[in-house]
């Protein structure tokens, strides 16, 4: 059964914060939940890119959408890199 995506919203988007609740769980950030959040963010670029084109911004939706697919993406990232200077001193990422 797959877990429910709740970091996001109990850091409220910040990335340090969400460190900080999966150290005091003795939690992880396996590269995959990057990748995932990448995957859902790629998903909705036609439809912003045919949003913008058009000029409708009727379709605010889709673009929020994607506003907050990207959050995500780049809060997860963080996580990660704060985990890989803890463990290394450095990134890859």
């Amino acid at each position: 059964m797959p877990r429910e995506a709740a970091l996001f919203d109990e850091a409220q988007g910040s990335p340090l914060e969400g460190f900080l609740l999966l150290k005091a769980s003795h939690g992880n950030m396996p590269p995959r939940w990057i990748q995932n959040a990448k995957d859902s963010r790629r998903k909705r670029q036609k439809a912003v890119a045919k949003a913008l084109r058009d000029g409708d911004w009727g379709d605010i939706a889709v673009l929020r959408d994607w506003e907050l697919a990207y959050r995500k993406e780049c809060f997860y990232r963080g996580i990660r890199t704060l985990f890989e200077l803890e463990r290394t001193g450095r990134t890859r990422l």
